[in-house]
């Protein structure tokens, strides 16, 4: 994932609402960081590799089964794939957007979002703009909304290859968080993360508790515009979509 200047058409544009305050200085390596939570996958904590390990799980394989085997539909190798649910395909073919073809995610940050005193709220907030015509569509709609979510971002569950893997060996990854609670550092906190120890760490000390904003709520929906301001810099990750 690299910084790039541009100013062509994006097919998705994506707006981070940074609900914490970051000095000027650290913004790259944190927008770097919180880019890599959003397009990251699930992962069991390393807190829990001892307690699994005793059930007979092999840790790093598991690590392993958490990125979903690529479908293979993607021109560009190593690109995010775009997986539409049925309805929002048939969005995508009203609007004549091949899903197949390639394309790219921009991401921006706004970090005066909350500056007029507004709390933000204890998930992390986006807004999402889509090519002409389908944002309205998509905004119409709050299961579209989730459907492209999901598309852009995953789940936010293990994946069903390490789901499969801890059915098989009999282990109930809840129960064996509860009694690890200690080791997490508390009830509440998730026993899965999108990003490593260090980035977790990165983030934490930027303000950014992954924890507590370990969700995140689609804010809001629009067409996108035809161009982005020039000279505007953004987050880009390949996309197939």
């Amino acid at each position: 994932m690299t910084t790039e200047k541009t100013t062509s058409v994006p097919l998705v544009q994506i707006e981070v609402l940074v609900p914490v305050a970051v000095p000027a200085k650290r913004r790259a390596r944190f927008e770097q960081s919180l880019a890599r939570f959003l397009f990251g996958n699930e992962r069991v904590r390393p807190e829990l590799r001892d307690a699994l390990e005793e059930e007979g799980v092999d840790f790093n394989h598991l690590a392993s089964l958490a990125t979903p085997p690529p479908l293979g539909v993607c021109p560009s190798p190593g690109a995010v794939e775009f997986v539409p649910s049925d309805r929002l395909a048939e969005v995508c073919r009203r609007h004549g957007i091949d899903l197949t073809s390639g394309g790219s995610a921009l991401m921006t940050f706004v970090y005066d979002a909350y500056d007029s005193g507004k709390k933000p709220p204890g998930t992390l907030e986006i807004n999402i703009k889509l090519p002409a015509g389908t944002g309205r569509d998509v905004a119409a709609s709050d299961g579209l909304t989730a459907d492209v979510a999901t598309a852009l971002f995953g789940d936010c569950q293990l994946s069903e290859q390490a789901r499969a893997y801890l059915r098989t060996h009999g282990v109930d990854l809840e129960a064996i968080a509860a009694r690890c609670q200690d080791r997490l550092g508390g009830a509440d906190v998730p026993f899965t993360s999108r990003v490593s120890p260090e980035i977790h760490d990165y983030l934490l000390q930027s303000g950014f508790d992954v924890d507590r904003f370990g969700r995140f709520d689609v804010r809001e929906v629009s067409d996108a515009a035809t161009t982005l301001p020039d000279g505007g810099a953004a987050w880009s990750k390949t996309t197939c979509c």
